[in-house]
């Protein structure tokens, strides 16, 4: 707003000194770049957040790396727990001996503290 204020007694002052055509052009020209450059601001900050191909900075990648670490990690856990179940009930099967099954919801795992802290 206050290069607006500005601008127009700076185009009075100007138009009162009869400035040289050469001269003229020269502030028109740059006045055209420095609305150009404005409005090419103003829509690359409005298009900004739909945008995707910058590059991500090191801290995201890290993250991102994690994260398909630890999915990566979890999916190799639970096929490797489906080849031992299979594998257990094949040797159950060939013995001939009676096997309790678990759902697998009730998995023998460690207690987090949260759900202790109730009994303690």
């Amino acid at each position: 707003m206050d290069n607006l204020q500005e601008l127009i007694p700076f185009a009075k002052e100007m138009l009162s000194q009869k400035p040289s055509r050469g001269l003229l052009k020269v502030y028109l020209v740059g006045s055209v770049f420095a609305v150009l450059g404005m409005a090419i601001g103003l829509v690359e900050t409005v298009c900004h957040p739909f945008c995707s191909d910058e590059p991500l900075d090191a801290e995201m990648l890290l993250m991102l790396a994690k994260e398909r670490r630890t999915v990566e990690a979890d999916v190799q856990h639970k096929v490797e727990g489906k080849k031992e179940e299979e594998e257990e009930k094949e040797q159950a099967l060939e013995n001939g001996a009676t096997t309790l099954t678990f759902s697998k919801t009730h998995k023998v795992s460690q207690r987090s503290i949260s759900n202790r802290l109730h009994a303690s």
